[in-house]
């Protein structure tokens, strides 16, 4: 039977990210100075968290206000764009937890982001390289900046001396987004899943111990044990062993697909009978205060200090995605259930350029979103500065319209992330297909692939591309393009 593709994806990190000193970056051409005035437009209902009240049985999110006036913080609208400037130019990686260590007597494999992980205490000790390549940990690099740093800054953490070389103002500014007050509201439509106060799924829980946030890097034989560390046995006395998939690095950097929310979490619903939930882990719904389908927020500035043409001309192309393309941003909370799909809309723009002597005054500009074929970003000055193949993931994963696509997370259930994978099971599905099962065993993603095709009867959300590929819709987003 077909399933759903899950909510998120990766765009791939390439083999190095583009550097450049800040010096060459001054270098590329006339600056620009001013504001741009823009509104955001909600394409889903947006929930940007604020506070949350109520008992056990069921929670509400109140939007975010500053004072008693409800609006899209600075921090989320500029969080927005620099992470798909990042993605998009190759950055580093500015958001990254330092490290997620194994659990005393837990299963799963500990590592660290950016450096190699040795465990102190394993009772299977396992040294795993770092889960990202260190050139895109933020400074990695002395006296030079990724695109993302020098428009939107940076502050590297380290010596005191480092510190200040490295650290570089923002020559964006962002302003609050305020909402007017008929754009919010309460309804009974517009709710998350949730369960006895726990984070549900999709949380930032990534495990070195799966191929679901990891590249495939090898197999293990496991043996399975108590909470008490002693091994189980089957009904024969013999140890229970299961396979275990290892990863090496992530696949990618996290951007969540566009879907209709309300359509998404009926299916999370108990009556639904799509998901179902345990006495003990009941399920609550969170009611989120929302700003509402096809509502408008007050116009606000992003000021611009002295930008050189071409990043300008890259920047207008993050906010705007040009107009009519078929991308378009997310931000908030709850956007793996389909809230938080934007659009920003220009209403204004006044700049002037900044050269030797006094800087012109500041006056109305009109400006032209270029598109993002080949032609238009050379003649941008821009075709040494993009990841083409990070555009066409960005293309796929923030498509729009989403085409009436549902995404959902796979079960906890037979079949997906309940079952587990006998390594007598594992085995004899590598026999079948003229493959050798052994322990440990170093795959290729290629190997990958054919071992999570081999068990794919038995398990699906094994190798998560694969995944991706047999769910349902996968061809249209296949096809999608910038």
């Amino acid at each position: 039977m077909p399933h759903y593709p899950n909510p998120f994806d990766f765009v791939p990190f390439p083999s190095a990210p583009i550097l450049r000193t800040e010096e060459q970056f001054d270098a590329l051409g006339e600056k620009l100075s001013g504001y741009l005035e823009l509104e955001i437009k909600a394409l889903t209902p947006v929930h940007v968290v604020g506070r949350v009240e109520g008992g056990a049985a069921e929670h509400q999110s109140f939007f975010f206000r500053q004072g008693d006036k409800p609006c899209i913080p600075a921090s989320s609208i500029r969080g927005c764009l620099r992470a798909f400037t990042e993605a998009l130019t190759a950055g580093w990686v500015s958001q990254a937890t330092p490290k997620y260590p194994k659990e005393y007597r837990g299963r799963h494999v500990g590592f660290k982001t950016f450096e190699t992980d040795v465990p102190k205490q394993s009772r299977r000790r396992r040294t795993s390289p770092p889960a990202v390549d260190p050139a895109f940990n933020p400074g990695a690099s002395p006296g030079e900046l990724d695109v993302a740093s020098y428009l939107f800054g940076t502050v590297v953490e380290g010596k005191q001396a480092e510190h200040e070389e490295q650290s570089h103002k923002s020559k964006v500014l962002v302003e609050d987004a305020y909402l007017p007050l008929e754009a919010i509201t309460f309804d009974k439509v517009w709710w998350a899943p949730d369960i006895g106060g726990r984070a549900f799924m999709g949380g930032a829980k990534p495990s070195a111990s799966n191929w679901w946030y990891f590249e495939p890097a090898e197999v293990w034989k496991r043996n399975l044990s108590d909470k008490n560390g002693c091994p189980m046995l089957d009904r024969f006395g013999r140890k229970q062993r299961v396979a275990e998939f290892i990863g090496d690095h992530f696949r990618g950097r996290k951007f969540y697909y566009h879907q209709d929310p309300a359509a998404c979490v009926r299916m999370y619903h108990p009556d639904s009978k799509f998901w179902t939930y345990s006495v003990k882990k009941p399920f609550h719904p969170v009611q989120l205060e929302s700003m509402l389908q096809d509502t408008v927020t007050q116009p606000f500035r992003l000021y611009l200090d002295r930008i050189p043409r071409p990043l300008f001309l890259l920047l207008l192309r993050v906010l705007l995605l040009q107009p009519g393309a078929t991308m378009r941003h997310k931000l908030g909370y709850a956007k793996a259930y389909g809230y938080g799909s934007i659009e920003f809309a220009l209403k204004s723009a006044r700049l002037r350029t900044v050269s030797f002597g006094i800087p012109k005054t500041l006056k109305p500009w009109k400006l032209v979103v270029g598109s993002w074929n080949e032609a238009a970003l050379a003649k941008s000055e821009l075709t040494d500065l993009i990841d083409r193949n990070a555009l066409a993931w960005l293309a796929r994963i923030l498509g729009w319209p989403h085409e009436g696509i549902i995404f959902l997370y796979p079960r906890y259930k037979a079949q997906e992330f309940q079952q587990v994978v006998r390594y007598g099971q594992f085995s004899q599905k590598l026999t079948e297909q003229g493959m050798t099962a052994r322990s440990p065993m170093m795959v290729t993603s290629q190997e990958a692939r054919a071992v999570a095709e081999a068990l794919w009867d038995l398990k699906r959300p094994i190798e998560f591309q694969l995944y991706q590929e047999k769910a349902e819709g996968w061809d249209i987003i296949e096809r999608r393009s910038p």
